[in-house]
């Protein structure tokens, strides 16, 4: 009588398995990477409310069509806002090593990730605090409006840059002691890996 149950409890994994691990996500449109081996890829949501959706983001063997793992740091459910298959937007180095994903986090409202490929896994780089330069500390002079947000994009020669939106500089701050003498309604923090391979931030402006 153990053989029926345990045949029973094989082909339960098994079903339980291919939910968890089958292909019915879909590749974010622009999301391969230069040399074709990975993507990014979501759940469509199966009614038009997203907040019933699965939220899960997966980096994608894009080359063997499987999912390789789900990058934890994402979501695909905007905030409750779009929907998962277009909340989402890639940028890939060109070697293939360095993934940002930018998503969305409310209504007009954005957050972005970092992360290196590296040995089939992608490893969240963590940007650093912008009060390590002295013009990051002007984040301590500034407010923001309701919908603030961030994204990040790959500028020349391995610059990583991240634009930030939503602030209302306070009156009466002189920005100009930051070397930053005219702030409305952006900031563009300018990121570059040192000779340790460690990120830096080595400069802020105004974006033009």
């Amino acid at each position: 009588m153990k053989f029926p149950i345990m045949r029973n409890l094989l082909i339960l994994l098994l079903a339980l398995g291919n939910h968890a691990f089958g292909n019915d996500w879909v590749v974010i449109e622009g999301s391969i990477s230069p040399d074709k081996k990975y993507s990014v890829a979501v759940f469509p949501q199966k009614t038009e409310f997203i907040d019933e959706a699965d939220d899960t983001v997966l980096l994608i063997d894009h080359a063997g069509n499987k999912s390789i793992e789900p990058l934890k740091e994402v979501s695909s459910s905007g905030g409750t806002w779009g929907k998962t298959t277009e909340n989402l937007r890639c940028v890939w180095s060109a070697d293939s090593t360095l993934m940002i994903v930018n998503f969305r986090v409310g209504r007009l409202m954005h957050d972005s990730k970092v992360y290196r490929i590296c040995q089939n896994r992608a490893i969240l780089v963590e940007l650093p605090d912008p009060k390590t330069h002295v013009k990051g500390k002007v984040l301590d002079e500034i407010e923001y409006n309701a919908n603030p947000g961030i994204e990040i994009k790959l500028g020349e020669n391995g610059t990583i840059l991240k634009t930030l939106w939503g602030i209302m500089p306070k009156a009466g701050v002189d920005y100009s002691k930051y070397g930053l003498a005219k702030i409305e309604e952006t900031l563009l923090f300018h990121y570059r890996f040192n000779k340790e391979d460690k990120l830096e931030l080595v400069d802020v402006t105004v974006p033009e």
